[in-house]
């Protein structure tokens, strides 16, 4: 079978493709083929060796394929189900805790991009009815990460207001969700073009931050000087721009380090506005269960910027690094 791989050293050049072994299943595991993976920053950082991990590597955290085979102890699945995977997997429900972490897919322990994959049947979840399975490998990471954020932590109502920042694949998420919520949404991106695709997805107000400095002024002019009730920072650069756009009593969620993991910020805005200030692990399966759910009843539809083939393997993650893709990046196998 065909797995992607880093080897040698670290860098999106030395990313390959190489011929593995199918995988042998245990009673507990669930053998997938795996029909579409969608690409992470997550993926882009541990290429570049930011995790130090040990080479060669199997890559990927997010995919999406039909049950081939099951093992003994396999209850939940069947032959033909289609399924995807499960970031944390050991995060099944409640509380996330420190020893799960230890389970984060294509980090510590197992990969998935690769034409066929064995995992235990708790590291799975159906995907919703009205998704591809190509559109479904969207979720693990990305939409999962915007739900948490959205629903769990922001806990955001119909009414309320929404920061997104960028047009990448958990900020598109989010849109859609608070959308589905009936939430207001303002978005910022650099981009006009992509803007405008978020304005026909739903977005209420939208900034570019490359022609407006400021940017957190026109936030709170769209806000009647209110500012927003929740928050999505995905870069830390402008943390402080993001306090000045909060509403009194606002909540931040942290699902990003785009803009480097160290920031420069006065803990006086956060005081002021007494701020609750939140840092995201994407989610616990059941909370994946209960979102699919959400999809299917909303008719939610992942936004695919574009699709690849395994052949294109290079020119995908070319353009994934880039930031040309509004939504998320798919590699079909």
């Amino acid at each position: 079978m065909k797995s992607i791989v880093v080897k040698n050293r670290y860098g999106l050049d030395n990313v390959t493709i190489e011929e593995q072994v199918i995988p042998t299943i245990r009673a507990n595991e669930v053998l997938v083929k795996v029909q579409a993976v969608s690409f992470n920053q997550l993926d882009l950082m541990i290429v570049k060796g930011a995790f130090g991990t040990s080479l060669p590597h199997t890559l990927g955290s997010d995919a999406a394929g039909i049950v081939e085979e099951i093992g003994t102890a396999v209850t939940n699945f069947q032959v033909g189900d289609v399924v995807a995977t499960h970031f944390i997997q050991d995060w099944q429900s409640g509380d996330l805790k420190s020893e799960d972490l230890a389970s984060r897919l294509g980090t510590s322990v197992k990969e998935v991009f690769s034409e066929y994959i064995a995992l235990p049947e708790s590291s799975l979840v159906k995907i919703p009815k009205n998704l591809s399975p190509a559109e479904a490998s969207t979720l693990p990471i990305a939409g999962l990460t915007a739900w948490e954020a959205i629903v769990n932590l922001g806990k955001l109502k119909a009414g309320q207001t929404v920061l997104l920042q960028g047009t990448g694949g958990v900020s598109i998420f989010a849109l859609q969700f608070a959308k589905a919520l009936g939430a207001k949404v303002i978005i910022t991106s650099s981009s006009n073009d992509k803007l405008e695709m978020a304005k026909k997805l739903g977005a209420d107000e939208v900034i570019n931050y490359a022609e407006i400095a400021d940017w957190q002024m026109k936030v709170l002019e769209f806000t009647e000087g209110k500012g927003v009730d929740l928050a999505l920072e995905m870069s830390w650069a402008d943390m402080g721009k993001t306090i000045e756009g909060m509403k009194l009593g606002g909540k931040i969620v942290v699902i990003g380090l785009l803009g480097g993991a160290n920031a420069n910020l006065s803990v006086f805005g956060i005081l002021q506005k007494a701020l609750s200030v939140l840092g995201s692990q994407v989610g616990s399966k059941s909370s994946f269960e209960v979102m699919n759910k959400a999809i299917e009843v909303n008719n939610i539809k992942p936004v695919v910027d574009k699709e690849f083939t395994i052949n294109q393997l290079s020119e995908a993650l070319a353009y994934f690094e880039e930031g040309k893709h509004f939504g998320k990046v798919v590699l079909e196998f």
